[in-house]
C-alpha cells in the first residue's frame, strides 16, 4: 500500500519536524504507534515492508512522534556529543523510506489520551484517530534521584538531541561537570564531555564502574584508562545533596563523607523509567512497565506494546536486542491482513491460520559491548556471585598487561555461564553463544581461552599434534 503526500492525513517530516493535520476525525488510521523511537520507527518500516511485499489491501500504519525528530539513534548521540558525529547522521531510516512506503508521520504531537473500547487516541492538537491496532513504543525516560535541590539550574539528564546541545555548550566553555553514575551511559557523558574540554568526574555509589558488566579486575583496566583520558573517579561515593548558590544554581556535590565536590553542572545518569502513564491512564496492566505476553499483547484486545516501556515476566528491557527481536515479533503477529475489523466466521479462520506463523518473544542472556572513544570492553552471563555460588565456579583467567587485555571465563557444571573482556573483544560473540545456547564445553574446556578458532574439533583434528600447541599454563595468569 502507498499513500501520496496528499492522501496521507499528514505532511511527512521527520527531519524537520513540520506537520499538518486536516481538521476532523480521521476514520481509518489503521494500525496507529506510538512513539517513534527506535523502536516504534522500526517496527512502522518492517510492517510496511512486510505489507509492500503481498498485494493483499492492508491496513494504513500512523506513526506518532512526540518529539519533532522522528527515528533517531539515541544510542549515537554520544559521538554527537564528543563532536565525533553530527546528528543527522543518527537517523535510523531516510525521509524518503518513511514516504515510499506509504507511512504517515505525525511529528511534533503527543497522545492525550486513549479510548479503548472506542479504539480511537486523542491528540494534543485536538485531532481524533481511530485505528485497528494500536501498538504502544513510549519507550522510557531519564530516571532522576530526588536529591535536595535536584531541580536546580545546571541539572541535566542525558536522554536526547536537546540535552546534547545544552551540554555542548558547558564542555566548549571549559566547565566543570559532575557525572552521577557510573554505567555505560554515564561513562560515555564524560568521556565525551572530557573531549570536548569539560573537565569531568564520575561519582559512583558502587565500588567500580560497570560494576553490574564488569568484573573488579577489567573495571580497575578501565578506571585506569579512564583517568588517562582526563576523567576522574569517585566511587563508593554516595551523595547527601546537590549544592547550590543564591541564584539556585548548581555550585557542586556533598558527599556523606563530608566532602564537597565543586561543579558548575551536573548530569544525571543512573538509569531510566518506563513511559507507561498514558496506558496506565487508558486501563492497561501495569507493573514496572507495561505488561505483555510474548506476542507483544497488552492486557486490552487490539492494544500491543513494545520496547523499553514494556515488562514481561518481571524483566524490564534496555538493550537494542531484545527491543528489536519484540519488533520482529509483533510484525510476525499484525503483517496479517485485516482491513476490516469484523468478526467473521472467515476472519477467526485467517486469524487462527495466521497465528501458526506467529513468532514469540523469548528473553536471552545479554550481553554488552562497550565502546567508549577506543575503549572496548564486553560481558555476557553471569560474573557476579555470592559466596555460595562461588564455591561453585571455576574462574579462568588470561591477561596479556603490555597491551591491557583482560579476559575472564567463569564455568559450572562443564558450561560457560559468564564471561569478562576488555581490550580486545574479538571473540565475544563466540563466548557469548556459548552462554545462550548452554552448551557442553567439556571437549574443548582446555582450549577454550585460546577462543574459537581452537575450539572447532574438526579444525582441531586436522590441525598439528596437541603438543605443537601453545600450552595452556603458559598462558593463564590465573586459574582456579
Amino acid at each position: 500500500m502507498s499513500l501520496s503526500m496528499s492522501q496521507a492525513a499528514t505532511t511527512v517530516d521527520t527531519h524537520t519536524n513540520n506537520h499538518a493535520l486536516v481538521p476532523g476525525h480521521q476514520k481509518n488510521a489503521g494500525i496507529v504507534i506510538i512513539g517513534a523511537g527506535m523502536a516504534g520507527s522500526r517496527f512502522a518500516i518492517e510492517l510496511a515492508r512486510t505489507q509492500s511485499n503481498d498485494d493483499t489491501a492492508r491496513l494504513p500504519i500512523t506513526l506518532i512522534s512526540k518529539e519533532p525528530h522522528v527515528g533517531y539513534n539515541r544510542i549515537m548521540l554520544s559521538p554527537v556529543l564528543s563532536g565525533e558525529s553530527v546528528f543527522e547522521e543518527t537517523y535510523l531510516y531516510e525521509l524518503a523510506e518513511y514516504e515510499q512506503l506509504g507511512i504517515t508521520v505525525l511529528a511534533g504531537t503527543s497522545v492525550d489520551a486513549i479510548e479503548t473500547n472506542q479504539q480511537c487516541v486523542k491528540l494534543s492538537d485536538g485531532q481524533t484517530l481511530d485505528y485497528t491496532e494500536l501498538v504502544l513504543a513510549t519507550g522510557s525516560q531519564a530516571r532522576v534521584i530526588p536529591f535536595a535541590n535536584h531541580d536546580a539550574k545546571g541539572v541535566h539528564v542525558f536522554r536526547d538531541i536537546a540535552d546534547v546541545q545544552v551540554l555542548t555548550e558547558y564542555a566548549l566553555q571549559e566547565k566543570k561537570g559532575l557525572v552521577i553514575g557510573g554505567g555505560v551511559l554515564g561513562l560515555e557523558a564524560a568521556c565525551a564531555l572530557a573531549s570536548q574540554g569539560a573537565d569531568m568526574t564520575v561519582v559512583h555509589v558502587d565500588s567500580h564502574v560497570l560494576n553490574r558488566q564488569l568484573d573488579m579486575p577489567a573495571a580497575h583496566l578501565l578506571q585506569a584508562e579512564l583517568l588517562r583520558r582526563s576523567v576522574r573517579l569517585e566511587v563508593s561515593a554516595n551523595t547527601e545533596c546537590i549544592t547550590v548558590n543564591d541564584q539556585h544554581e548548581v555550585n557542586g556535590l556533598l558527599l556523606k563523607d563530608g566532602r564537597t565536590l565543586p561543579a558548575d553542572f551536573i548530569v544525571m545518569a543512573v538509569g531510566v523509567i518506563p513511559n507507561m502513564t498514558l496506558a496506565q491512564q487508558s486501563g492497561l496492566e501495569v507493573n514496572r512497565g507495561i505488561l505483555v505476553d510474548n506476542f507483544m499483547h497488552t492486557s486490552c484486545p487490539h492494544v500491543y506494546a513494545i520496547g523499553e516501556c514494556i515488562e514481561l515476566d518481571g524483566e524490564l528491557f534496555g538493550m537494542v536486542a531484545p527491543v528489536n527481536q519484540q519488533v520482529d515479533t509483533l510484525v510476525s503477529v499484525l503483517k496479517a491482513p485485516r482491513v476490516s475489523s469484523r468478526k467473521t466466521a472467515n476472519s477467526d479462520s485467517q486469524l487462527n491460520k495466521s497465528k501458526n506463523h506467529w513468532r514469540p518473544f523469548i528473553s536471552k542472556p545479554l550481553s554488552l559491548k562497550l565502546k567508549v572513544s577506543g575503549i572496548a570492553a564486553f560481558s555476557a552471563g553471569q560474573i557476579a556471585f555470592d559466596d555460595s555460588e562461588m564455591a561453585q565456579i571455576e574462574r579462568v583467567v588470561y591477561q596479556q598487561t603490555s597491551l591491557n587485555h583482560y579476559l575472564c571465563l567463569y564455568i559450572k557444571a562443564s558450561k560457560l555461564i559468564g564471561t569478562v573482556l576488555y581490550g580486545d573483544v574479538s571473540e565475544g560473540g563466540f563466548y557469548s553463544q556459548l552462554i545462550t545456547d548452554g552448551s557442553d564445553i567439556s571437549s574443548m574446556k582446555e582450549d577454550l581461552v585460546f577462543g574459537e578458532a581452537y575450539c572447532d574439533l574438526e579444525k582441531i583434528e586436522a590441525a598439528e599434534p596437541e603438543s605443537a600447541l601453545p600450552s595452556v599454563a603458559n598462558l593463564i595468569g590465573e586459574a582456579s
